[in-house]
């Protein structure tokens, strides 16, 4: 049996290629990731739990945040890098896997340059149109780069990556919700938003709905307020006993195509994931992104009208009332461009590239 080991902090595309994969017999997945949500944190993280609930042989590391300018936490997060890259090669000699697959973020970084070093080869897939540094450095060690769009090709001279879309679960065209609560919930008749601060939350959009009173007078609310429960968010959140809220921790698969599928508007962040199911679920949104690549995802959807971006400097309740408003006046328009788009998006991502890894191993 092959053994392949799937490391990085992406979990939404490791969920969808640990699909694919599963259904060719001959595999045997290892993870490398977080065990903790937050660091310093005793809670533990939604990819160790999901991963070890699919009896996944999981290994946790210790890896030091990568950061594109120098602040205070660039030294503590550099001095980790060591401790990353030991653990990573003590647990590859200890597996022997054939196959090392990069899914970005700083937690890959260690685990493919330990790889590069004992000659076990491996591969990478960037989500984001602007690839993260992670990626950058690990396109130097891998044998070969799949891409989520034809922009990223720019990056990667010389490299012959390959774009396949993003690696996409199948229950993100879900329509029936698994937890009976929220399918309940998904039933009632009204235009629903969906918060989706993302698996560990977003303590800046929780509040931000917090403080806005009149979406939860106008709107059906489902609201994901993630696992840290940073500053006791989740503890707020329940304390709204209002009939047309639905607060929840973290939406499995089934729960998250769902909510997508049902939803009106979807409000969160940026990550490549959240934007790449909005467009296949032709969904219109408004993105409040944190990062350089989430702005830059975040500004492409914009652009082609199918989204709005608040900077979040600027976000306030009565701005974000604004652009709710102005989805909804031009909302036949934007669902209209939005099934275009979705039409020529790629969508079977994860099963070309589990039968890369499978051709790669035999080859």
């Amino acid at each position: 049996m092959k053994k392949v080991v799937i490391c990085g902090g992406h979990l939404t595309p490791a969920l969808a290629l640990i699909e694919s994969l599963q259904q060719k017999k001959e595999i045997e997945i290892i993870f490398f990731g977080r065990k903790f949500a937050t660091e310093g944190s005793k809670k533990l993280s939604q990819e160790y739990k999901l991963i070890m609930a699919k009896n996944i042989k999981f290994y946790t590391l210790t890896a030091g945040k990568l950061h594109r300018k120098f602040t205070r936490y660039t030294i503590p997060s550099l001095s980790k890098l060591p401790l990353g890259l030991t653990q990573s090669l003590k647990y590859l000699l200890e597996e022997k896997p054939d196959l090392v697959i990069s899914l970005g973020s700083y937690v890959s970084t260690p685990v493919v340059l330990a790889s590069f070093v004992l000659g076990i080869n491996s591969i990478a897939h960037e989500q984001s149109i602007t690839p993260g540094l992670a990626t950058k450095i690990n396109s130097k060690f891998t044998k070969k780069i799949f891409l989520t769009w034809p922009e990223s090709e720019k990056f990667f001279k010389n490299r012959h990556p390959e774009v396949i879309g993003n690696l996409t679960r199948k229950s993100v065209f879900a329509k029936k919700a698994k937890n009976p609560s929220i399918a309940n919930f998904l039933k009632k008749e009204g235009k629903l938003l969906f918060i989706a601060g993302g698996n560990q939350g977003s303590h800046f959009i929780n509040m931000l709905i917090f403080n806005s009173p009149d979406l939860l007078e106008d709107y059906l609310i489902i609201h994901q307020v993630g696992s840290t429960n940073f500053a006791g968010d989740l503890d707020k959140a329940m304390n709204i006993k209002k009939p047309n809220y639905l607060p929840v921790e973290f939406l499995a698969d089934e729960d998250f195509g769902s909510a997508l599928s049902r939803c009106d508007i979807l409000i969160g962040r940026s990550g490549i994931n959240t934007v790449w199911d909005c467009l296949l679920a032709s969904v219109p949104a408004i993105y409040i992104p944190l990062a350089k690549e989430q702005t830059e995802n975040s500004l492409y959807a914009q652009r082609e009208g199918l989204a709005k971006v608040i900077y979040q400097h600027e976000a306030g309740a009565k701005l974000l009332r604004r652009k709710i408003d102005e989805i909804f006046s031009a909302y036949s328009e934007i669902k209209e461009s939005l099934k275009k788009t979705a039409a020529k998006l790629p969508k079977n991502g994860a099963d070309i590239m589990a039968s890369e890894v499978i051709k790669m191993l035999h080859d």
